[in-house]
């Protein structure tokens, strides 16, 4: 091929696991390369948007756990990707309220003070809590296969499964089953599941696994990105440009290019043919393998891939707010709220909100957890089915007729009625409103049906040892949640192995010395911050 512009390497999609892999493969190897989003703005899930007013708000990264200001390799990724950029806002305490029908449970940091309130609210089952935490400990420890496959020599990699057996067994359970065994109290039950929207199933469909990373990343607390999150986009952008890179918004890549069984670059959608010795792919493994990759290259799993069910997909509703949330007695936390016990048949009743009614809802204030916010805003989320708005797939974005507009009017109302009984008063604080949908999401991200986790984490992904960073075609390696993990650590860390599967496990090395380098960025108390903090201007 005669490519018009040359890399080290060529990155598909800015997400945060294209992102870390660029920044690392630039600062600690200094590669030239060339990130290519297909969106006018870089990010993924980590970028913002802002509507008149002062009003931002993130679409991804509403908050994340203790292991990005603790000393660590998650920290050094994340110090590495954004060139020390990154500072962390800590969330209060409690930093999440778990809303059932006539009771809730507060969520405070401190892994003793979470056992603690578990036992004190359920006497009873304060045993079980316990070993529910040390299950948490086990099954959660298992990711370390996960991080092997494709990243360390065959005999190192059977070698942690042979050691890891047990741990592996529990991880692939479903969640449901392993809270079934250890807890007789239906309301607990219901509490320890009642976040499953952090991974995307519910605990009869979700393996163990994403249920327990998800609630030992949080043990200690929440944080958020002071700044919002587009400072981790920004500042890996800076790094990328320091080693002669560049991250290209309104690129959208149409194909992989293959010769002799190699990838040796892309071609985008407006016919330019970029070369590079190496190919990275954070458009998740679907439209890696079934999209990008000409159907004449041979890859053993793609009719398995085709069989796999999407993950969840959602709803966001985005408010600009009146007045501050204090005058309800907010002060920053997250809420989840549900209109019953059983997680799994909400997951069930997940279209009633498109008639009106929300079995449940998560709701964040990225405000009040950043302290250069300009203006009050609040984020409402639920899961909806992604072939309820198939009807209007390939309408225009903006431009879906007046049913579609009428249809997201009913579901920003069912929202926001499921927080106002919790939050009398809430409605009248919104200023402005706005509602993305699975076709949004699926519009900015290619995500087919527009998934938010990439390959659903159910048990049976466990044999699908294809989700790794190697792929069949040498020179192409996969990142993002798909390679390794969801949420912004894990796919932080896919980033890192993939690095390390491309160029070698000297990477670990150079990349703690150079977070070393750059020095640690403190967490920032919300306590320590005035009350008008994050309303600044």
């Amino acid at each position: 091929m005669t490519g018009t512009r040359d890399a080290d390497a060529v990155v598909i999609g800015s997400g945060m696991g294209g992102l870390a892999a660029a920044a690392i493969l630039a600062r600690t190897h200094g590669k030239r390369v060339l990130v290519l989003e297909r969106h006018w703005r870089a990010g993924g899930f980590t970028h913002t948007f802002s509507r008149p007013g002062g009003f931002t708000w993130d679409v991804g990264v509403h908050y994340v756990g203790a292991d990005v200001v603790r000393p660590g390799m998650p920290r050094d990724v994340l110090q590495v990707t954004t060139g020390g950029a990154l500072s962390w806002t800590r969330m209060p305490d409690p930093f999440e309220r778990l809303v059932f029908p006539g009771w809730e449970f507060e969520i405070r940091s401190g892994r003793e003070r979470f056992a603690e309130d578990l036992a004190r609210a359920f006497p009873a089952e304060a045993g079980a809590v316990r070993a529910y935490l040390r299950d948490v400990d086990r099954a959660a420890s298992a990711t370390v296969i996960r991080a092997l496959r494709g990243t360390a020599p065959a005999p190192v990699a059977a070698a942690a499964r042979w050691l890891l057996a047990g741990r592996l067994r529990l991880a692939r359970r479903t969640t449901k089953d392993v809270l079934d065994a250890r807890f007789r109290d239906e309301r607990l039950e219901a509490l320890l599941g009642a976040r499953w929207g952090d991974h995307g199933l519910p605990p009869a469909r979700s393996a163990f696994l994403p249920h327990a990373v998800i609630t030992a990343h949080y043990l200690e607390g929440g944080y958020y990105p002071e700044g919002g999150a587009r400072v981790i986009a920004d500042g890996a952008e800076r790094v990328v440009a320091e080693a002669g890179g560049a991250v290209k918004v309104r690129s959208e890549v149409e194909r992989i290019l293959v010769q002799g069984g190699r990838a040796v670059g892309v071609r985008l959608a407006g016919g330019e043919e970029i070369s590079a010795p190496l190919v990275i792919s954070d458009a998740g493994a679907r439209a890696t393998f079934l999209k990008l990759l000409p159907p004449e290259v041979p890859i053993p799993f793609r009719d398995d891939l085709r069989r796999v069910e999407r993950s969840m997909a959602h709803v966001s509703l985005y408010l600009g707010l009146s007045a501050s949330p204090e005058r309800l007695g907010v002060r920053g936390e997250n809420f989840w709220i549900h209109d019953e016990l059983d997680q799994d048949a909400m997951w069930r009743r997940r279209g009633e909100v498109l008639r009106g009614k929300a079995p449940h809802v998560y709701l964040s204030f990225p405000s009040m957890k950043d302290p250069e916010a300009r203006a009050h805003t609040a984020e409402i989320v639920t899961a909806v089915d992604a072939a309820d708005f198939e009807r209007w797939a390939g309408t225009a974005w903006k431009k879906r007729g007046a049913e579609y507009e009428a249809m997201k009017d009913r579901i920003a109302d069912a929202l926001l009625d499921l927080v106002e009984k919790r939050l009398p008063g809430f409605r009248s604080l919104v200023a402005c409103r706005e509602l993305s949908t699975p076709l949004t999401t699926e519009k900015f991200t290619g995500h087919p049906g527009g998934e938010i986790y990439g390959i659903p984490f159910t048990p049976e992904r466990f044999d699908m040892d294809f989700l790794q960073p190697r792929t069949p075609v040498a020179g192409l390696y996969l990142t993002g949640a798909d390679a390794l993990f969801i949420g912004v650590v894990g796919a932080a860390m896919s980033g890192l192995m993939t690095a390390v599967a491309a160029t070698g496990p000297s990477t670990f090395r150079r990349v703690r010395d150079a977070a070393r380098a750059l020095g640690a960025s403190p967490a920032t108390p919300m306590e320590a911050l005035p009350s008008s903090a994050g309303t600044r201007g």
